[in-house]
């Protein structure tokens, strides 16, 4: 793929919007560490662009929510994790949002996951290892805090397998 030129930036809109799909996926792969087509065009289907990347790791927990209905428990939990993340943008809420009131296709989840064990192959072990903590904890808050008493209950064996599954998934190299 060639990169527009100064002088397509002077092009008619319409010819310059051709390049704009293949310029954010381009951004998003950038942003992400992956260069798998497939992977960013589902990503950047369900509205992940490279300033709302971070969201990627919230993916397996948005399907962790999705297990049994993503209540406003999950909801809320989820949000409140991305709000306090340093790296969350209006955005990425939004999109989180998104995702959780109307459920993405497998496809998503998928993607989701393939995308972030790319990025953890390029970490060294310690923060591979930090990654996928931080990742697993936020599936087991969203887990906890759907339904129960006073919104927090214990993980359900459903979800602790889903979990565990998600986990060996992540820390496949493929």
């Amino acid at each position: 793929m060639t990169q527009p030129t100064l002088a397509d930036r002077h092009a008619p809109a319409h010819a310059r919007t051709a390049f704009a799909p293949s310029l954010e996926l381009a951004a998003l792969g950038e942003a992400l560490g992956v260069t798998n087509t497939r992977v960013l065009t589902e990503l950047h289907a369900q509205g992940l662009r490279a300033h709302t990347a971070i969201v990627v790791e919230w993916v397996p927990a948005v399907d962790v929510c999705w297990l049994d209905g993503a209540d406003a428990g999950e909801r809320n939990a989820l949000r409140v994790q991305l709000a306090a993340d340093d790296c969350a943008t209006v955005e990425g809420l939004a999109l989180l949002d998104a995702w959780l009131s109307k459920r993405p296709a497998p496809e998503f989840f998928e993607a989701g996951r393939q995308a972030i064990r790319l990025r953890l192959r390029g970490l060294d072990d310690q923060a591979r290892e930090a990654t996928l903590d931080r990742i697993v904890a936020i599936c087991e808050a969203a887990g906890r805090a759907g339904g129960g008493q006073f919104g927090v209950s214990p993980l359900s064996t459903k979800e602790r397998r889903h979990i565990g599954r998600i986990r060996q998934d992540l820390a496949q190299s493929d």
